[in-house]
């Protein structure tokens, strides 16, 4: 059976959302025993995603995470991987992680059986961390939230036309704006850089366990028909135009025929973090913890860097901070110019990537989920639109510029010209 219908078929997928967050809430509950802590224990849900995280608190014991996986994807040896992973980055560099803690029957990953869904789930237990996501000073994402709440009075027929205009302003008049980032802002940015250079290095030295089983972030990872987001394509349901479709399709195709000339050389392809978004950093004082692995595998080590600028794209200081990145990750590791020229096609390999998860997950992010607003049909629109446009621009400002398609040979030649953004 194909994953994605195995998704689609399972009978937690038949389930209202509220009903699908007190099914997952049940199984921390029974869950919590296996780590030591009473019945009385306090469950919070603190994010649902691909996964459900909650918080647990119990008197006189430490405040714990508890992850409660989904059903795809997450096998016992994928999990495994995860967590070796982890506990080896905290043995070989000085990162600050929420490390894994093992059950009173000395396990890192329990499994809670629930007959009436005809499920097994896993679920891990991690140390918890202090702090809160740093957000910079010139973050403008949070400006969604009123115009959310109002135009989800107003019938679709209007809003959706609205949300797309809104999004071809927004990028618009961003290259006119000023930018506000801090000394504080660009700080942040280059510990970030920091951070996935020091991932990269150690993914470099770092020897495969026999059980190793992980996604993987190549190309076919985002645009197979099996892809990492449950098999979701862009060109699902009607979120886009045929026109900006073919937009979008060109720009996939573009950046097909860049991978393969860019390739992936042991300095450039390993172990990632697939998702170093802010929301999953935490700042404690001048400290910043490094969370949720649970997207980790091998890809680009470029795609770290765009995870980074997810829900920035449109920024009028994006150069600025991809700069500030790239000078905190080049204190750590050496790159080269052609992958900082390539940097553009990894953001929007992740860009439509994130497209493809939205459109599989309408429905299921609301407030109160550890979202800051809810996922509705318009806020998918402003996100599509957007994508679209930051495609078209990609097209025209990153474009194979050689008389004919460049050759691999051509480009371990040094005869290749290619354009940067």
């Amino acid at each position: 059976m194909e994953l994605s219908n195995a998704i689609h078929q399972s009978k937690f997928n038949l389930l209202s959302f509220p009903d699908k967050l007190n099914h997952l809430k049940q199984v921390a509950e029974k869950a919590k025993q296996l780590w030591g802590y009473p019945a009385d224990a306090k469950v919070k849900l603190l994010n649902f995603t691909e996964n459900a995280t909650f918080s647990l608190q119990a008197a006189g014991l430490p405040k714990v995470i508890l992850r409660v996986h989904r059903l795809e994807y997450a096998t016992f040896n994928n999990i495994q991987t995860e967590l070796t992973w982890i506990l080896n980055l905290k043995q070989q560099t000085r990162l600050s992680l929420a490390l894994p803690r093992k059950s009173q029957n000395g396990h890192y990953i329990e499994a809670i059986e629930t007959p009436n869904l005809a499920e097994k789930r896993y679920v891990v237990c991690f140390e918890y961390a202090p702090g809160s996501a740093p957000i910079d000073s010139s973050d403008t994402n949070e400006d969604l939230e009123p115009i959310v709440k109002i135009c989800k009075k107003i019938p679709n027929c209007f809003t959706f036309p609205l949300f797309k205009l809104a999004a071809s302003l927004e990028i618009k008049f961003s290259n006119h704006k000023k930018s506000d980032l801090t000394v504080e802002d660009r700080q942040l940015y280059q510990k970030i850089g920091e951070i996935a250079a020091t991932l990269h290095l150690t993914a470099q030295k770092w020897q495969q366990p026999a059980f190793y089983e992980r996604m993987e972030w190549n190309f076919s990872g985002t645009f197979g028909q099996n892809n990492n987001f449950y098999g979701v394509s862009y060109h699902t349901g009607h979120w886009l135009h045929s026109k900006d479709i073919r937009t979008l399709d060109r720009c996939v195709e573009l950046m097909q025929k860049r991978l393969a000339i860019y390739g992936k050389d042991r300095n450039r392809y390993g172990m990632i973090h697939s998702d170093l978004r802010t929301a999953n950093l935490l700042k404690n004082g001048q400290k910043i913890t490094v969370l949720d692995f649970d997207d980790c595998g091998q890809g680009w080590f470029m795609y770290d860097l765009a995870s980074a600028v997810t829900l920035m794209e449109h920024r009028p200081d994006i150069e600025e901070i991809i700069a500030e990145l790239l000078r905190g990750y080049q204190q750590v590791r050496t790159i080269t110019k052609q992958d900082k020229d390539e940097l553009w096609t990894f953001i929007m390999m992740r860009r439509i990537g994130l497209l493809q998860s939205l459109i599989y997950r309408m429905g299921m992010v609301v407030e109160g989920s550890g979202e800051s607003i809810e996922l509705t049909p318009d806020v998918l629109e402003f996100f599509a639109k957007g994508t679209v446009i930051l495609a078209d621009r990609y097209l025209k400002r990153y474009s194979l510029v050689s008389a004919g398609e460049p050759t691999l040979h051509d480009q371990k030649e040094g005869n290749t010209k290619v354009a940067g953004l």
